[in-house]
């Protein structure tokens, strides 16, 4: 059967499945959904566990042998089998069928991998799964849907519910969900009892995001190249930034791209600032950037910030460092290229 990931533990609390298949696009909330299932597991009694990882050349002959070979520790064991990839062939798809047509009732059999297409969630193997246990799919977390997302986090870990404390997370996170988990911990932390300072935490919040990849960007959306080259600096020794700066970049671009598109095409600039969801805090930068730049001088910048990617990944030359210093600057509007 399926199992909607918020439906989860309400499921765990009432029935344990013989069978657990968890799947989908984001890995954390893999993980969140693997661990409740294990917590949940091990107040039933299932204190042993196994765990395999699978690839195309694993002998699906250890499992069978692992779940024969009786305990003198536990009666109850899991056995964790994490797919690297949902193409597990002919002979995965056969012993995984098998798996989960007989499982013995002392063993709880758990299994996960990252996103199938289509075909993949048509194949036999994927419907005996679904069959005999509880399937968990993971959409991947738009930015649409993110604000909700942390507000039921917030929520799990005894949080009030405060809009303006989300959305200020999901506006520094812009996605990383390991990163919006890690300023909830946060969160509980400074306030156990749940109920958030909210004007203290938004100064808090405005003052660290002010020396980030994402302050930085809003930095060069403003215009203001004195803070680009204050706040770039400071990243600087911080190795990732450059992956993290590229890829956040790329999002922001192509998203205000899209906006020209529709402003070019006669659309009123409140209006497709509404439809693309963009926060209040944001309209005046968005605003501003859609008038200073045309859609050719930004079709421009991405394609340069795609040269910049194939040099982080080794594919091209640049300078990475010089060149997205440039980028962010012609971005704010000061011309740093020949036209």
């Amino acid at each position: 059967m399926r199992i909607k990931p918020e439906s989860l533990n309400s499921q765990l609390t009432h029935q344990l499945e013989a069978l657990y298949f968890v799947f989908g696009a984001e890995f954390l909330s893999i993980e969140q959904s693997l661990s409740d299932i294990n917590a949940a597991a091990k107040q039933a009694g299932f204190d042993e566990k196994t765990s395999f990882e699978i690839d195309g050349n694993f002998d699906w002959g250890l499992i069978t042998a692992e779940i024969a070979n009786t305990s003198l520790f536990s009666p109850k064991r899991i056995i964790e089998c994490r797919l690297k990839t949902g193409k597990i062939g002919v002979k995965g798809s056969k012993a995984l069928t098998a798996l989960a047509s007989n499982v013995p009732s002392d063993i709880l059999l758990i299994i996960s991998t990252a996103k199938l297409d289509l075909a993949q969630q048509k194949s036999k193997w994927f419907k005996t799964l679904e069959q005999h246990g509880g399937v968990i799919q993971h959409w991947e977390i738009t930015r649409d849907h993110l604000v909700g997302w942390i507000s039921n986090h917030m929520a799990g870990v005894g949080l009030e519910s405060n809009q303006e404390v989300a959305q200020s997370i999901a506006f520094c996170t812009e996605g990383n969900l390991l990163a919006s988990m890690q300023e909830i911990q946060k969160l509980k932390m400074t306030y156990p009892d749940g109920k958030i300072n909210t004007q203290e935490f938004l100064a808090q919040a405005q003052e660290q995001s002010q020396y980030t990849v994402y302050g930085l960007i809003d930095a060069a959306l403003f215009g203001d190249t004195a803070q680009i080259s204050k706040i770039y600096n400071t990243l600087l020794n911080d190795t990732a930034m450059p992956i993290l700066l590229s890829s956040s970049l790329y999002r922001e671009i192509k998203s205000i791209i899209n906006m020209s598109i529709e402003i070019h095409q006669g659309g009123e600039i409140n209006a497709i600032l509404q439809t693309h969801r963009v926060w209040n805090k944001r309209k005046p930068i968005m605003a501003n950037i859609l008038k200073r730049h045309s859609y050719q001088r930004l079709q421009k910048l991405l394609l340069s910030l795609g040269r910049i990617d194939r040099s982080i990944k080794g594919a091209d030359n640049l300078n990475v460092v010089d060149e997205l210093h440039t980028l962010l600057l012609n971005l704010a509007g000061k011309n740093q290229w020949t036209q």
